[in-house]
Parts: structure tokens; sequence; C-alpha cells
């Protein structure tokens, strides 16, 4: 099972069908949903982030946060709004976030990440709920932390193979992967186990999971190396002609001003640069030259001038 992995102002609608027409995983997530944000004073905030197509499913929608109030209310609202399961956050390691106990900070107070798995599990009885973590906080804990956790019962675990002190450096542990993998066979076979972390290719994500023995591999970062890394066959991104990479950026430009209507900033727009440019032949000129833009119309205009290679203008 290829599953894209949620990211913050990188998995929302937009991207998510953009993917899907490219080359579509099996499982698609959202981007981190705080859970307290769900309450009705802030509906207008959270509506469009909860959106989403029937070409985008299977879709689980990521919670994070710390209060079990919360849990019940965002699991509620999710299940109504037909979410095919539910994700609690337990593993991002953001400095701020682990600070107030939140995400994976949980790993500090297991008591607690097992009360919000039971908030979740109460606001959406008809959903399967799920965790992603890390092997540890500041040094691996797998045995320990994977274990309790998988007494739960989860519907499926993910595990990123760094301790949350270890951010994305240095390269992901598949064998403490392995290791939550013998732990699930031991304490909860129904749960299904997913591996994460420096996944870029069809080649690793096969390596990977017959090394682990996972029935699963989420690609987060692995994705702006290759927009077709969950193609199984053919040509990697890098590879497509000029056209058809200039295309799909211009069709995501163009959905994220259609879609978002001035709600979310244009300049996150500029983190995709790269991921669809990068096996332009005149790449960095192409790219310096899109920095400078900043507005979709502008944008849109550069990049269909781009469609001509320099040397044939």
């Amino acid at each position: 099972m290829r599953i894209l992995a949620p990211m913050e102002d990188v998995t929302d609608t937009v991207f998510r069908r953009i993917i899907g027409s490219l080359a579509p995983p099996d499982l698609y997530f959202t981007e981190f949903l705080r859970a307290d944000l769900f309450h009705p004073r802030f509906g207008a905030r959270m509506q469009r982030r909860l959106e989403f197509t029937e070409t985008e499913r299977p879709i689980i929608a990521q919670i994070w946060g710390n209060n079990t109030a919360d849990y019940v209310m965002a699991a509620a609202r999710l299940e109504q709004l037909g979410y095919d399961g539910i994700d609690i956050n337990m593993g991002c390691p953001a400095p701020k976030l682990v600070k107030k106990g939140c995400c994976a900070g949980l790993i500090r107070t297991p008591n607690k990440a097992a009360e919000l798995y039971a908030a979740a599990c109460e606001g959406a009885p008809s959903l399967p709920v799920s965790i992603k973590t890390r092997i540890g906080l500041d040094t691996p804990e797998t045995e320990d932390w994977i274990g309790f956790l998988l007494e739960l019962r989860p519907a499926a675990l993910t595990v990123h193979g760094r301790t949350a002190a270890e951010m994305s450096d240095p390269p992901a542990d598949w064998s403490q992967v392995r290791l939550a993998v013998e732990l699930r066979d031991r304490i909860s076979p129904a749960t299904v186990m997913v591996g994460n972390g420096d996944i870029g290719s069809e080649s690793e994500l096969q390596a990977a999971a017959a090394a682990s023995g996972v029935e699963g591999v989420m690609i987060g970062r692995g994705i702006f190396e290759d927009l077709l890394v969950f193609r199984r066959q053919g040509k990697p991104w890098v590879d497509q002609p000029r056209e058809v990479v200039l295309d799909a950026y211009i069709r995501h430009i163009d959905l994220h001003r259609s879609y978002w209507q001035g709600e979310r900033n244009f300049e996150v727009l500029k983190k995709f640069a790269r991921a669809y440019l990068h096996g332009l032949p005149d790449f960095e000129p192409v790219y310096r030259a899109g920095m400078r833009y900043h507005d979709h119309d502008s944008l849109i205009a550069f990049l269909q001038h781009s469609k001509i290679p320099v040397d044939s203008r």
C-alpha cells in the first residue's frame, strides 16, 4: 500500500488532486488539522481545509492537539463529513508543539496519548482510528512506546524511523520499523503497520517494505523528488517532457487560485516550484525567474512563456 503522508501547507485538496491526476497513491492524508479549531466558532476557518473530492478517496484526516473534548468534537465532525478514517499525530517533531505536549510531545505522556485515542474513537465510532508517531523523543524507545501504542489496538500505526530530536536527520532507521512490526505481530496482529522515512522511489519503497515487513509505505518529502513516485512503472518526473512539467505546475497554480480565492497565501506555491521544475535543462534560470512573481496570473504567464526552450526563442 502506497500512502501520501500528511504535510502542512502541502497536502491540501489542490495538491491531492494534482497528484491524483499524475500518479495516485492508494491512500491520501489531509494536512495537519488542529482539533480545537473544530469548535463552531472557528467553522469558517476550518471549512476549506476539510473539503475533498471523491477522486481523493480513500482519505484520512489527521488531527493533533492534547485536549480530549476537542478530539471527541473533531472526530464527530470528520465522521459527519464522510472521511474514511482518522489519524492522530503523535509524531510531528516541531519543538514548539512538543513543548506544549502535542504531537511527538505525547511520547512523554503515554496516558494522555491513550486518552486522546479513546476520545477519537468515542467521537467517531464508525471510523477506523490510526496513529502516526516516531520511535522516541530523544532516543529510540521502540519497545516501550510502540509497544504501548499497540496495546491500544489502533486500526493502523505508522512508524517514522527517527526520534523527534533527530527531526529529518540522520537517515531513517528502518530496523526500528522492523522491530515495530515484530511487536505488532505479538501484541496486536490486526493493526496495519506502515513505515515512513527517506523513501523517494519505487525501488526504495519495495526494499523498505521487504526488509521491514510493513503492509504500507508512507512517502512525505520523497514526493518532491518525484511527483510520479506512486507510479509502479515508467519514467520518473525528472524525465518527463518540458510541456508536461510546465502544464502540471500551471494546473496547480490555477487550481490554487480558483479553490482558495485569496484565503491562502500565494507564496506557498513556491515551495512546489523545485518539485515540478528540477528536471528542466534550464532549471536554475527558470526557477530563479519564477521566484520574482507574487501573483497567480504573472507566474502562469511566465510559465506559459517558458514552455519554449531558451535556445528556440
